[in-house]
């Protein structure tokens, strides 16, 4: 064979093993590439996975101390201290997803200088997870990596490779204790079936309220009386009580503050500035209020609001809420239940809506909001003039019911919604009988006074005026009792102070009196 023939053998030979060798590197994966590929979850790297069922015990320590513990007890998991603190299953599942898989946004492959550059020498955490099958992770914790989003500075011991932990798992886990304790739940009590609001205050007024029966009703149409800061009680309003109500109805905390406290006072309930009291009752166990039972006829002054089903008296439980109330921590209180020394934090003005009830806000503020023709009759004195009113009705069998207007909602909405035009009232003024074409002019007095509202609370220093006798004396005779309400001088200018039954707190404009006063002067010919 020649040399030319060789050397051309030789160049084929070699252009072939030139050319599988250019294959070969195009078509095989970069091994590097395949193996940082298989540890990427959707830009992530993967640097174990650890299934929830399989986890044993969870620790993690912050600057040398142990934060939280937790272990498995069968499905359920414990405080590894004290397995009978109850524990929020909802945080240890966004523990245990931020550890299925643990990911990491970036493998140093090197790293400059020693571990102390990434806080890594002294670790400021450490989270140590344990499984069924003994196998341990633990990942010592550094400093945060200075780009955005990249996580912290972190080993494990499988090795001194250092990762960027993802942000999550880090926030899942640098948590307070007493964020892991499942917090305490107060009850969410329909204002239906409450029966009794105290708030005892160390500074400021008390206040107290409670459901009552017909026999102990201050107003005819209100079935709550508010009994304290006054002496006499008054009688709620319609319209704003519910919203009263409401302030106690869905109290919730906001955060755990200490459990099993053994020392109140750091929180200010050694000496509460608060003490609230909630009566109530529910359904007995068992016992499930239907949607086809009666609907309570509590007057909520809302006729659109939906009240609560009535439930039987023998079907109750009734239970007391008692509530202290400590210090102000920034836009929250301390507080406590009765009986326990669990410290809450609850929201500032959930507390004060609760602590600063004004009396006079929340209550009728209608000097008398009966309707004419629900009373047996009424006396009217004034000057030296007694006016005597008597109401009597007869049957009258050529009319047919119609509604009539409803009064406000402060003037009663139960009052009468339908008139009973069946029926007939014969008025007589001082014993003698109001003729139809007069009946109008005549009850024209009463409902200016039944119109009339307090304006403002009295206040014994600004009364100028001496003298004590009524400009104006109300009798009103309702059918188990009679009703007095005085209006007697204050100022001399703009208002007179209200005597109704003895409860004397409040005024009323002055020319609204005067304009009454003269309305009933209008009418004595009648009589």
């Amino acid at each position: 064979m020649t040399s030319r023939k060789k050397n051309t053998i030789t160049l084929i030979i070699l252009s072939v093993v030139l050319l599988i060798c250019l294959l070969l590197y195009f078509l095989m994966p970069d091994r590097k590439k395949e193996e940082a590929d298989g540890d990427k979850d959707n830009g992530q790297i993967t640097v174990d996975t650890i299934a929830a069922d399989t986890i044993e015990t969870i620790s993690f320590e912050k600057d040398g101390k142990t934060v939280w513990s937790l272990k498995r007890s069968k499905e359920n998991w414990k405080m590894a201290e004290d397995d009978s603190i109850p524990v929020n299953e909802e945080k240890v599942s966004a523990i245990t997803d931020a550890l299925n898989p643990v990911t990491a946004t970036e493998k140093m492959e090197t790293i400059s200088g020693g571990l102390e550059n990434y806080g890594l020498k002294t670790p400021a955490m450490k989270l140590s997870v344990t499984a069924k099958d003994g196998r341990e992770y633990v990942y010592e914790i550094g400093l945060k990596v200075p780009k955005e989003n990249k996580g912290y500075y972190s080993k494990s011991n499988a090795g001194n490779t250092v990762y960027c932990l993802n942000d999550a798992l880090i926030s899942s886990v640098d948590i307070p204790r007493n964020s892991i304790i499942q917090m305490d739940s107060l009850p969410s009590i329909e204002t239906d079936y409450m029966t009794y609001i105290r708030v005892n205050n160390r500074k400021g007024s008390d206040f107290e309220a409670k459901r009552v029966s017909d026999k102990e009703k201050v107003d005819f149409y209100s079935n709550w009386n508010i009994t304290k800061p006054y002496a006499r009680p008054l009688a709620t309003s319609a319209s704003k009580w519910n919203t009263t109500l409401g302030y106690f109805n869905a109290l919730t905390y906001t955060e755990l503050v200490e459990y099993r406290a053994n020392d109140l006072k750091p929180y200010g309930l050694d000496t509460p500035s608060s003490v609230i009291t909630i009566k109530y009752y529910q359904a007995q166990e068992g016992y499930t209020p239907s949607v086809t039972a009666t609907p309570s006829t509590v007057v909520t002054g809302d006729s659109s609001a939906e009240a609560a089903y009535v439930i039987p008296k023998d079907k109750r439980e009734y239970k007391t809420l008692v509530l202290s109330v400590g210090d102000k921590t920034g836009d929250s209180y301390y507080v406590c239940e009765n009986g326990s020394t669990n410290i809450y934090k609850m929201n500032g003005d959930v507390v004060e809506n609760m602590t600063k009830l004004d009396a006079y806000e929340s209550m009728d503020h209608c000097v008398y909001s009966v309707l004419a023709t629900s009373i047996k009759g009424y006396d009217v004195a004034y000057d030296k003039t007694l006016l005597q009113v008597t109401r009597t009705p007869v049957k009258n069998d050529e009319a047919s019911k119609q509604e009539t207007p409803a009064p406000s909602q402060d003037k009663g909405t139960a009052v009468e919604n339908a008139a009973d035009k069946s029926q007939k009232n014969i008025w007589k003024l001082n014993g003698k009988k109001i003729s139809d074409k007069d009946e109008n002019d005549f009850l024209t007095p009463y409902s200016q006074a039944y119109l009339l509202e307090y304006t403002g609370k009295a206040e014994d220093g600004e009364q100028t005026v001496k003298d004590t006798t009524p400009v104006l004396k109300m009798v009103f005779h309702e059918e188990n009792r009679d009703v007095t309400v005085k209006f007697l001088p204050y100022d001399g200018t703009n208002f007179y102070r209200v005597d109704k039954d003895g409860m004397d707190y409040f005024l009323v404009d002055k020319l609204l009196v005067d304009d009454v006063i003269e309305k009933f002067k209008g009418i004595e010919k009648l009589g």
